[in-house]
């Protein structure tokens, strides 16, 4: 019987002690290392009452106090069950059947985490083939400031310019004022004076019933939250982690209550 090869012997135990430390790196640098390491498969449970779609829980909200969530300006929501009957459409509106993954996106233009989520869909939504067709509904929950917010953008958004307004809102610290968004929108070449009054107007008041009535449906408490394709997502979603569900859903889309 031949000597073991002490050379041999080594470069296993260097092997060995090397996972030992990657692992060790990976928990040491936090989660988000972590998983990249070993990303981990997705656990999905139903959403009661909707057949079809699924949920996935992951990462940090922005929520309201449940006390103060529907009064100031917001208009009263419809009753969930009143939203089932064309869910696709009050959902994604004109993104479904585009080839790309739909995507519904409820956001606040207060909300910190939005801020990181805002730019990774942008950029997944942006380009000659995107991989996802975004729909977005203004989910203002914090606050008065957050509602008179969503009603400028979704008013910017019948001049064109919706997600532009949302944009510079979020990332300044403008005090939400009639005036100051009349200012911000003649900043961006919009008419102010016209976006004062569509703030106003019925059809923002049902906009925002709808989204609100929608995220009551899909138990929303927060954003950001997503719909993607079937599979509802509340909170922050890693880059990574949203690109393959990304690809999950565009290889079920066949099969999607939505298809």
């Amino acid at each position: 019987m031949s000597a073991p090869d002490p050379r041999g012997r080594l470069r296993r135990n260097l092997l060995w002690l090397g996972g030992i430390a990657l692992a060790y790196g990976a928990i040491a640098s936090g989660p988000g290392l972590w998983r990249r390491a070993f990303p981990p498969g997705f656990e999905f449970a139903p959403v009661a009452g909707l057949p079809g779609f699924r949920r996935l829980d992951t990462g940090a909200v922005s929520a309201g106090s449940p006390i103060l969530i529907g009064l100031g300006d917001a208009p009263p929501r419809p009753a969930p069950e009143t939203l089932r009957d064309g869910l696709c459409g009050h959902l994604f509106g004109g993104a479904v059947g585009t080839g790309a993954v739909p995507v519904a996106y409820f956001t606040d233009v207060r909300c910190t985490w939005c801020r990181v989520m805002t730019p990774l869909l942008r950029e997944r939504a942006g380009g000659a083939v995107p991989s996802i067709r975004l729909a977005w509904h203004e989910l203002p929950l914090l606050g008065e400031a957050s509602v008179m917010a969503a009603r400028a953008v979704l008013a910017a958004a019948e001049q064109g310019a919706g997600p532009a307004l949302h944009a510079r809102i979020s990332g300044g610290r403008i005090l939400p004022t009639p005036e100051a968004l009349a200012r911000l929108a003649d900043a961006l070449g919009l008419d102010g004076a016209r976006l004062r009054t569509d703030m106003d107007a019925p059809g923002i008041d049902r906009q925002l019933a709808t989204s609100r009535g929608l995220a009551d449906l899909f138990g929303f408490f927060g954003t950001p939250a997503l719909v993607v394709g079937r599979t509802a997502v509340l909170g922050r979603i890693e880059a990574a982690d949203l690109d393959r569900l990304i690809a999950l859903e565009a290889a079920e889309a066949a099969t999607a209550p939505c298809a």
